[in-house]
């Protein structure tokens, strides 16, 4: 019931927002967004975000003077939905540009996005997607999964300040078979790195967050000094909840889809983390931080709303070198995106890059801490190899 009545207070602010709605000469941005299930407390956030950020583009200069139209549309993560919304959003809307929240809405919609020339912007993509020989049009806003857990393991290995053995690491997810592709090569590099690796585990109770002891056995007989865990925020808390009678010695590193504001009772826990939280103090965040007060200063955000806001920056700034005087076209904005070379978004992301032989932003990212309940810079950006 909670969630229904979130829902429809959350559908119902939609209406709320004046301007959203424009002719067509406005700027058509089609967006598939989970507002429940399993992703949907941040999907909502990241809705929010969206919806924030276009409203205050809006009300200064738009795009070449156009309103941007956000076309929102909840993500069922249901095969023939995904392809229903598609098909409104590319044929009877006829969308310049399409975001997507989910990488396995992308990856299920990855031969219409091709078919139909469409660039679209994921908040991450899986990794057998990055190859724009094969998805031309697809690009990500943040670091795939292996990237993140690359600079997790990356971490581990430079500062872990373990020096007479290897540092043991353990994986932690829930049991999700689009885990594995990324989970198994980041073990790899892991192991490059001279880490030593445990047994994996992987959650299956989902509704109740509370893995049977069997599952956690490992924790006890391997003793990590580290465990990376994947999954969303709230099981995540639920996790680490659970085992918080164990008292146990390891260090608890998340990765960016685990790790948010939900994680803030938890002090101590890691987080690799390429977006900014709400309220840091980035050049970016100061007109987050001002819409915010004009519109609902009441309201708590979490870095999925920082998300969805700067998903529209780096959208409008492809739209901006878009060539205008030739009018806008699917394909230019596909080739804007391409020429992009070190973009600052104010501190909000890494700096993007794109280029025509790799469609990720980048491969870096900071490391946050839990401390006394807010989300802190622990580390400056990490690197790994493209």
């Amino acid at each position: 019931m909670k969630t229904l009545l979130s829902l429809a207070i959350f559908i119902l602010s939609l209406s709320l927002f004046p301007g959203l709605a424009f002719s067509q000469e406005s700027i058509k941005i089609g967006a598939l967004v989970p507002f429940t299930g399993r992703w949907g407390e941040s999907g909502r956030e990241v809705a929010r975000g969206i919806l924030d950020a276009t409203k205050w583009l809006n009300q200064q200069t738009g795009v070449f003077g156009k309103k941007v139209e956000i076309i929102l549309i909840d993500d069922f993560s249901q095969p023939a939905e995904w392809i229903a919304a598609f098909r409104k959003l590319n044929e009877t809307d006829r969308i310049l540009l399409l975001y997507l929240y989910s990488s396995d809405t992308g990856l299920a919609l990855k031969p219409y996005v091709n078919l139909h020339r469409l660039p679209t912007l994921t908040s991450s993509f899986l990794t057998n997607l990055r190859d724009p020989t094969k998805t031309p049009y697809l690009f990500s806003i943040t670091p795939t999964p292996l990237d993140l857990t690359k600079i997790a393991m990356k971490f581990i290995s430079e500062r872990s300040e373990i020096k007479a053995r290897k540092p043991k690491v353990l994986f932690v997810s829930v049991s999700d078979p689009s885990l594995k592709h990324f989970l198994d090569e980041g073990k790899a590099y892991a192991k490059s790195l001279d880490l030593d690796i445990g047994p994996d585990i992987f959650i299956p109770d989902l509704p109740s967050l509370k893995p049977p002891s069997l599952v956690l056995s490992p924790l006890k007989s391997f003793q990590p000094d580290f465990a990376y865990l994947s999954m969303t925020p709230k099981e995540a808390a639920g996790f680490l909840q659970e085992v918080r009678p164990m008292d146990l010695k390891t260090r608890w590193i998340c990765s960016k889809q685990a790790f948010d504001e939900t994680l803030s009772s938890f002090d101590g826990v890691l987080g690799v983390q390429p977006v900014a939280p709400f309220g840091e103090d980035v050049p970016g965040m100061a007109e987050i931080k001002e819409a915010h007060q004009r519109w609902h200063p009441l309201d708590s955000h979490t870095l999925s709303y920082v998300e969805g806001w700067v998903s529209v920056k780096v959208m409008a700034e492809a739209l901006g070198r878009s060539l205008p005087e030739h009018g806008l076209s699917r394909e230019r904005v596909k080739m804007a995106f391409e020429g992009f070379r070190n973009v600052v978004v104010g501190g909000l992301l890494p700096p993007l890059t794109f280029t025509a032989q790799d469609h990720r932003p980048s491969v870096e990212s900071r490391i946050f801490i839990v401390r006394n309940g807010k989300l802190v810079r622990y580390t400056g950006f990490i690197a790994v190899g493209r």
